[in-house]
Protein backbone atom coordinates (compact mmCIF):
# COMPACT_ATOMS: atom_id res chain seq x y z
CA UNK A 1 0.00 0.00 0.00
CA UNK A 2 1.43 3.42 -1.08
CA UNK A 3 1.34 6.54 1.20
CA UNK A 4 -1.06 9.67 0.72
CA UNK A 5 0.86 12.02 -0.72
CA UNK A 6 -0.02 14.24 -3.36
CA UNK A 7 1.11 12.45 -6.13
CA UNK A 8 -0.82 9.30 -5.13
CA UNK A 9 -4.43 10.79 -4.74
CA UNK A 10 -6.83 10.80 -7.38
CA UNK A 11 -6.26 13.61 -10.00
CA UNK A 12 -9.54 15.09 -8.86
CA UNK A 13 -9.22 15.10 -5.33
CA UNK A 14 -7.56 18.68 -5.40
CA UNK A 15 -8.43 19.59 -1.61
CA UNK A 16 -7.63 16.51 0.12
CA UNK A 17 -4.37 17.27 -1.39
CA UNK A 18 -4.00 20.28 -0.38
CA UNK A 19 -5.54 19.54 3.15
CA UNK A 20 -2.25 16.64 3.15
CA UNK A 21 0.32 19.41 2.44
CA UNK A 22 -1.25 21.51 5.55
CA UNK A 23 -0.83 18.55 7.77
CA UNK A 24 2.99 18.07 6.69
CA UNK A 25 3.32 21.25 7.10
CA UNK A 26 1.60 21.78 10.79
CA UNK A 27 4.41 18.67 11.23
CA UNK A 28 7.20 20.76 10.08
CA UNK A 29 5.88 23.72 12.74
CA UNK A 30 5.16 21.44 15.84
CA UNK A 31 9.12 20.26 15.52
CA UNK A 32 10.52 23.61 14.61
CA UNK A 33 11.56 22.63 11.20
CA UNK A 34 11.82 24.66 7.88
CA UNK A 35 8.96 23.19 5.35
CA UNK A 36 8.29 24.11 1.68
CA UNK A 37 5.69 21.83 0.27
CA UNK A 38 3.34 21.73 -2.79
CA UNK A 39 2.03 20.32 -6.01
CA UNK A 40 0.96 20.74 -9.61
CA UNK A 41 -2.74 19.44 -9.77
CA UNK A 42 -3.96 17.95 -13.49
CA UNK A 43 -5.52 21.25 -14.62
CA UNK A 44 -1.76 22.68 -14.08
CA UNK A 45 -2.87 24.32 -11.02
CA UNK A 46 0.18 24.93 -8.62
CA UNK A 47 -0.32 24.67 -4.95
CA UNK A 48 2.79 25.74 -2.10
CA UNK A 49 2.51 25.69 1.72
CA UNK A 50 5.75 26.91 3.42
CA UNK A 51 6.18 28.40 6.98
CA UNK A 52 9.91 29.80 6.10
CA UNK A 53 10.76 33.37 4.90
CA UNK A 54 10.69 34.35 1.36
CA UNK A 55 14.03 34.69 0.55
CA UNK A 56 14.39 30.82 2.31
CA UNK A 57 11.71 29.68 0.09
CA UNK A 58 12.52 30.71 -3.23
CA UNK A 59 15.79 29.10 -2.96
CA UNK A 60 14.14 25.84 -1.82
CA UNK A 61 11.31 25.54 -4.01
CA UNK A 62 11.92 23.13 -7.33
CA UNK A 63 12.00 25.51 -10.15
CA UNK A 64 8.43 23.61 -11.53
CA UNK A 65 6.48 24.76 -8.57
CA UNK A 66 7.75 28.40 -8.43
CA UNK A 67 5.06 30.92 -9.69
CA UNK A 68 7.04 32.64 -12.47
CA UNK A 69 9.08 29.97 -13.24
CA UNK A 70 11.84 31.91 -13.48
Amino acid sequence: MQPDIPDNLPKDDMLAAMAFVAKMKESADRIGAGFVGGFTAADGTKFVMTNMNEEDTIALTPQSLRESND
